[in-house]
């Protein structure tokens, strides 16, 4: 017999700003109603559809809002005018919970985007909490379908996943991940004939990461998130090196969980990530 989960309003938010259901790839495959994916999450969280709206209005207000406050700051608006995006553009972003977060990376480009006006790029958020390379070679047919010309890749914190409570088991080795990822740049260049970003995944908090997964049947070790970091920077020798640039600052940067970037920490990847690409990647001076 099932037993019914009770949440606060900050659990659920905590939820929906993690999670896109229209991304799931079963219901890319198969499509449903947008009505449909609002009542699904309700009866997930055991609240109501007009609820699960208002939070997510919340995180999109809250997101419009950073956005407009990176671009009050010069430095930034013009390296994202800089920026190598057309207006036929379809930027598409593939990752995990890190870009599949409501208050992310990637939403607050797509927010500052919009803000410096017409005519603009489309940009499409392809992240699925708890992906990994191999998720993402596994649903390569949607990436396909999604047309990028450009698609900006962060991947491998899952991949240094661990699960069980004695011992351990890690979801994808090193070798695994080096092997996806040249899999996936490959498809996406020669298949898509799209240009492909890669970009490493953040350091995570060791001491925070077990405090907070402490007793749990998943953790994530330092070592192997920096270990998958150096496999992009192997496989990748271009990719946008985050591990190390957020290595110093992980006390300002990370969640509770020493996992997941706070809002400070996916602005900074953000302005990495725009750095990059207006430097490496033939943007605008």
């Amino acid at each position: 017999m099932s037993v019914t989960q009770h949440y606060t309003d900050d659990e659920r938010r905590h939820f929906l700003r993690y999670t896109r259901t229209t991304s799931w790839p079963m219901l890319q495959r198969f499509p449903v109603r947008d009505e449909l994916h609002t009542e699904l999450l309700a009866q997930m969280l055991t609240t109501t559809a007009e609820t699960v709206e208002s939070l997510q209005r919340s995180l999109a207000a809250e997101a419009e809002a950073s956005a407009a406050a990176m671009m009050a700051d010069e430095e930034y608006r013009e390296a994202l005018t800089g920026l190598p995006f057309d207006p036929g553009d379809r930027i598409v972003a593939v990752g995990d919970s890190i870009t599949a977060d409501r208050l992310g990376w990637f939403d607050l480009l797509a927010a500052s985007v919009r803000r410096a006006g017409p005519p603009a790029p489309s940009l499409v958020n392809l992240g699925v909490s708890g992906n990994t390379t191999a998720d993402v070679l596994e649903r390569f047919d949607l990436l396909e379908e999604a047309k990028p010309t450009r698609a900006l890749l962060m991947l491998g914190t899952n991949d240094a996943r661990v699960h069980g409570r004695r011992g351990g088991f890690r979801m994808i080795t090193a070798a695994e991940t080096e092997r996806n990822l040249r899999a996936l740049t490959t498809l996406i260049t020669r298949d898509l004939n799209a240009t492909v970003t890669v970009i490493t995944p953040p350091a995570v908090d060791q001491v925070r990461a077990d405090q907070f997964f402490h007793g749990a049947p998943v953790r994530w070790e330092a070592t192997e998130v920096a270990e998958v970091a150096e496999v992009v920077r192997r496989a990748v020798p271009d990719a946008v090196d985050l591990h190390s640039a957020t290595r110093a600052h992980l006390g300002d940067l990370l969640e509770p969980d020493g996992v997941h970037p706070n809002r400070s920490g996916q602005q900074f990847i953000l302005r990495r990530v725009v750095d990059h690409l207006r430097l490496t990647c033939g943007g605008r001076p």
